[in-house]
C-alpha cells in the first residue's frame, strides 16, 4: 500500500515513511491510495469474533501487503490485551468504554499499536540509522499514553510538552518509573503554546535536517488506523446485545477529530454505519459543520493541530455520500454539566466531560429504528475534582482519595519559556 500526502497526491510514499515522518515534506498528512473493503465473511460472523479477532482482520486489510500476518496478529494481540466493553445506558443506547487501557484513555489503543509498528519498521531497517524522535503536546491524557507505550523501545526518544507548573491527570507513576527515552519538557505557558512549538518543530529545516523527527498523536497514520477496531467492535457487541440491531448510528467527542476520521475509514472499510454524530465544543459558537460538501470548522478548532480535518475533507471529496452521514452538534459547559448529572442520577452510570458531549448528542438525536454507541473516551476517576463541582459527589474509590487518582505535577523536568528559539536550541543540544 501506498500513501499519499493531502497536499499532493503524486507523490506516494511506503508505509514506513508514512509513519516514520509523519507529515509530508509538503505540509500535508499522509492517507492511503485506497481503502480496501473488508471481506464479507467477517459480518457473517463478527458476533462471535473477539475484539483481537476483530483488530486483526482490519489490521491485515488496511495493511497485509506491508507486514507479515503473523506480525500483525502478534501486535494486535499486545496492544489490545484489556477489554473494551460495550454497555446499555438506555432503549437500543449503549455506551462503548475505551478507557481501561493501562493510562485509563481511549488513546491507549491508538498509542500502543503504533509503538509496536514503529519497534517493527525500526528493527527491519540497517542498523546506524540515527535515533526516531516523538513529539507530542500534551495536557495529560495523550502524553500519558504515548509514555507508557513507546517506554524502553530501543532508538526512540519521545519528547512529552506539557505546560509547565500544571497538574497532569495521570498516575504518579507514569513519568517516574518509565526509561530514559521518555523525556518531559515543562513549557513555561498553555497547552496552545506546546501544540504550536511541536508544530514548528514538524516544519523547522534545520531540526528535521538533524533529526529525524515525528509525531504520536492522530497526525500520524499508524496511531489513526487502530482507532478503526473498536467501532468494528462496537458492532460485533451490539449483535451479541440485540437480535436484530436498528440502522446503526455512532456519537464521537470531537477534539482534533481523530475519532471522527477512524468513523469515516470504517465506512470506506465496509462497517454499516447510517450516521455520525460528532460532538464539540462551543470554543468558538460552532465547533463544526457540513458547508457545501466540506467539513469546515471554527477559527478556533482550525488554530489547533487539526489536520486530520484535510483527510475527512478527501475522503468526502471521494465519496460525497460521506458528508451527509456526517451532523455536528455543540454543547456548552452548562449542556455539558448537565448531562452528566442527568445520567448519574438516571442510572449512577459517571462520565467524564468529551464521553458526556457524545452521550448527548445521541441521547438527543436518536431516531426511531436506530441503535446507537456513543465513545465513552477517559476513566471518569481521572476527573474526580471536576466531578466533585458537579455532582456534589466525590467518586474517588476511598482507597485512591490521596494518591494515585489525584493530578501531581511531574518532578524533575526540563523547563522553557514558550519560544522556539528555547526549543530548538534544546534540541540541538541535545542531538550534537
Amino acid at each position: 500500500m501506498k500513501y499519499y500526502s493531502t497536499n499532493n497526491p503524486d507523490t506516494p510514499v511506503g508505509l514506513g515513511d508514512a509513519i516514520l515522518r509523519s507529515i509530508a515534506p509538503d505540509g500535508g498528512v499522509y492517507m492511503p491510495l485506497s481503502i480496501p473493503l473488508i471481506p464479507t465473511a467477517l459480518f457473517k460472523n463478527i458476533a462471535d469474533m473477539s475484539l483481537t479477532d476483530i483488530g486483526y482482520v482490519v489490521a491485515t486489510t488496511i495493511l497485509g501487503s506491508d507486514i507479515e500476518p503473523e506480525m500483525i496478529n502478534n501486535i494486535v494481540k499486545e496492544t489490545l490485551n484489556f477489554p473494551i466493553p460495550l454497555k446499555q445506558t438506555g432503549e437500543h443506547t449503549y455506551v462503548l468504554e475505551l478507557f481501561h487501557g493501562p493510562t485509563g484513555s481511549f488513546k491507549d489503543v491508538g498509542a500502543r499499536f503504533m509503538a509496536r509498528i514503529v519497534e517493527h519498521l525500526l528493527k527491519k531497517e540497517a542498523s546506524g540509522r540515527q535515533s526516531l524522535n516523538v513529539f507530542v503536546a500534551t495536557s495529560g491524557d495523550t502524553g500519558c499514553a504515548v509514555a507508557n507505550g513507546f517506554a524502553g523501545i530501543e532508538g526512540v526518544n519521545v519528547y512529552i510538552l506539557h505546560p509547565k507548573g500544571k497538574t497532569l491527570r495521570v498516575p504518579p507513576e507514569t513519568f517516574r518509573s518509565h526509561a530514559s527515552n521518555i523525556i518531559p519538557v515543562g513549557i513555561r505557558g498553555t497547552f496552545e503554546d506546546c501544540q504550536r512549538l511541536v508544530k514548528e518543530i514538524y516544519t523547522d529545516p534545520e531540526l528535521n535536517s538533524k533529526m529525524a523527527i515525528t509525531s504520536a498523536n492522530s497526525i500520524n497514520i499508524a496511531r489513526l488506523l487502530p482507532q478503526t477496531f473498536y467501532y468494528f467492535h462496537a458492532y460485533a457487541r451490539l449483535h451479541e446485545m440485540e437480535e436484530k440491531p436498528g440502522r446503526f448510528t455512532v456519537s464521537t467527542p470531537c477534539g482534533n477529530l481523530g475519532n471522527l476520521t477512524a468513523a469515516l475509514f470504517s465506512c470506506q472499510l465496509g462497517l454499516p454505519v447510517d450516521r455520525i454524530l460528532a460532538a464539540g465544543h462551543d470554543n468558538e459558537r460552532l465547533w463544526g459543520e457540513i458547508q457545501s460538501g466540506r467539513l469546515s470548522v471554527s477559527s478556533f478548532n482550525s488554530r489547533a493541530l487539526s489536520t486530520n480535518l484535510a483527510r475527512i475533507n478527501v475522503l468526502i471529496k471521494d465519496n460525497p455520500k460521506i458528508a451527509e452521514m456526517i451532523e455536528c452538534h455543540t454543547f456548552t459547559d452548562d449542556d455539558i454539566a448537565d448531562q452528566i448529572k442527568h445520567i448519574y442520577r438516571q442510572n449512577g452510570y459517571l462520565m467524564d466531560r468529551n464521553t458526556a458531549m457524545s452521550c448527548r448528542a445521541l441521547e438527543q438525536n436518536l431516531r426511531p429504528g436506530e441503535t446507537g454507541i456513543f465513545l465513552a473516551t477517559a476513566d471518569p476517576v481521572k476527573y474526580a475534582d471536576h466531578l466533585l463541582q458537579i455532582l456534589g459527589t466525590d467518586i474517588r474509590p476511598a482507597d485512591t482519595k490521596d494518591n494515585s487518582s489525584t493530578p501531581h505535577k511531574i518532578p524533575a523536568e526540563t523547563a522553557l519559556q514558550p519560544l522556539f528559539p528555547a526549543i530548538r536550541r534544546f534540541l540541538l543540544d541535545r542531538n550534537k
